[in-house]
């Protein structure tokens, strides 16, 4: 992540020192040029002509001598632009990196006490649920609202642990040649209780077999399908299709402005809505991992995710 704000950071300087270079050294040429053209009407004689070379004409050996000027400046443009280039590309290197590492610093901090508060609040949490359980149940109604609160905190912590690992790069997964469809298929059935009335419809090819980290694929149709059984009102839609996953849903059409956001952690479009706010971003940071490609639209009442996966 950071290395990618680097490297757009090095080429938007990039960009605008070339726009620059390029402007300023055709001015130069086309001064140069015009400049060189005007000396030459007025009758300055040209050194070729000056050398005693008479087979020429002095037309002709004005323009040889002005095309031999001509390349030199072009010569010397560029080898003074490939040095200021190389100058100014170092320089924005030096630059970026040193504007990031604070960024980079309060981003690691912000995940190490994610993690640390995950892990700490874990045990106490455990602990309550354990003595809860052990009480003598009753049917009062706060029991009910402590066993609620306390499944909620957990999901929280759980998926705070989730973003830690996620973030956290020395994290290595390997590949594992697994069959998308059927990953896709066992999933489907698993929410289909969830279903009530709605509908779902799946398409999915015979075989979709391919060498891919298949517990964060797993983690991924999950979320999504999580995602799409709480939100749609009647009919949800799961296709996979060259390595394309697509689920999509009805329900209320999504501004742009709240769709743009819709991975962020903790944003939730519905604020009523139970949950933790962290389903989609946690898909979404496994997917950027991979360099996997995680989108959402929405429209005309339907909202449409896809994930291709490289």
């Amino acid at each position: 992540m950071f290395t990618q704000l680097r490297n757009r950071i090095i080429w938007m300087i990039m960009l605008v020192a070339t726009s620059i270079i390029i402007v300023a050294f055709s001015l130069i040429f086309i001064g140069a040029t015009v400049g060189q053209k005007s000396r030459d009407e007025r009758g300055v004689m040209p050194s070729a002509f000056e050398s005693g070379n008479y087979e020429k004409t002095f037309r002709e050996a004005i323009q040889e001598e002005r095309k031999n000027i001509s390349q030199d400046l072009l010569f010397t443009l560029f080898l003074v632009g490939v040095g200021i280039e190389l100058i100014v590309l170092i320089i924005s290197y030096l630059y970026a990196e040193r504007a990031i590492r604070p960024v980079k610093q309060a981003y690691e901090q912000q995940r190490d006490f994610i993690a640390n508060a995950s892990h700490e609040l874990k045990t106490p949490i455990a602990a309550i649920r354990a003595n809860f359980e052990a009480l003598d149940a009753t049917e009062e109604p706060w029991s009910s609202n402590i066993d609620t609160e306390l499944t909620h905190a957990n999901q929280l912590v759980f998926d705070l642990l989730t973003l830690a690992r996620t973030d956290d790069v020395s994290v290595v997964v390997k590949k594992q040649k697994a069959d998308l469809a059927q990953i896709v298929k066992d999933k489907v059935q698993i929410v289909e209780p969830r279903l009530g009335k709605k509908k779902i419809t799946v398409e999915l090819p015979g075989k979709c077999e391919m060498e891919t980290f298949v517990a964060d694929f797993e983690q991924i149709v999950n979320i999504l399908l999580d995602n799409a059984v709480k939100y749609s009102k009647s009919w949800i839609k799961v296709s996979l299709s060259d390595s394309v996953l697509t689920i999509k849903n009805d329900g209320k059409t999504i501004p742009k402005e709240k769709i743009a956001r819709i991975f962020d952690r903790f944003y939730q479009v519905d604020k009523t809505a139970n949950g933790t706010g962290l389903g989609l971003a946690i898909a979404k940071a496994v997917a950027d991992k991979h360099r996997w490609r995680l989108t959402a639209t929405s429209e005309n009442r339907e909202i449409e995710f896809k994930l291709k996966i490289k």
